[in-house]
């Protein structure tokens, strides 16, 4: 089996991290999913299960060399289950791209300004997908026209605002 399609399976423990509930991976489980996912992954986002129920998520760096997972309140509500909970987990690594097309007109906006351009690649795919719901949800063409001039400018202060810390 290809080690990237292997499912990596454990029992942990839910805990709590402010509002978010979270479980820690394995150390051993976590090196293996490292390595599998190229050997020097940050973020490494994966597809699973939580005692059955499918979810998808991004495992973070949780200190001491393992990795930390979300749970999505979707599930723990959906278990009646909450922090110092027992569960299952199964993660696979999530090989489909998870990029969200962007609209033919905030591309056009961003290709006008090239150093917004470059920021908006630049900033996480998470935040790139919220950048663009947050155009789409405009219901009127005029609110859609002044959310992309908005984009645009706060792409421009974003790289201003790098830029002054690189020097």
């Amino acid at each position: 089996m290809d080690q990237r399609q292997q499912t990596y399976t454990f029992a942990a423990r839910i805990h709590k991290i402010w509002i978010m509930r979270c479980v820690d991976l394995p150390r051993d489980v976590s090196r293996a999913i490292q390595k599998a996912a190229g050997g020097t992954a940050l973020r490494v986002p994966v597809r699973g299960w939580i005692e059955g129920l499918a979810m998808q998520g991004t495992l973070v760096p949780a200190g001491g060399g393992r990795y930390r997972v979300h749970v999505n309140s979707r599930i723990w509500r959906k278990l009646r289950i909450d922090a110092g909970a027992a569960v299952e987990v199964a993660l696979q690594l999530d090989l489909d791209p998870r990029e969200t097309p962007v609209p033919a007109d905030l591309a056009a906006e961003l290709a006008d300004e090239p150093r917004a351009l470059a920021q908006f690649n630049s900033i996480t795919t998470a935040l790139r997908r919220h950048i663009v719901q947050y155009v789409e949800a405009a219901k009127h063409a005029r609110t859609r026209e002044k959310r992309l001039k908005l984009i645009v400018r706060r792409m421009l202060e974003r790289a201003a605002k790098r830029k002054k810390k690189q020097l």
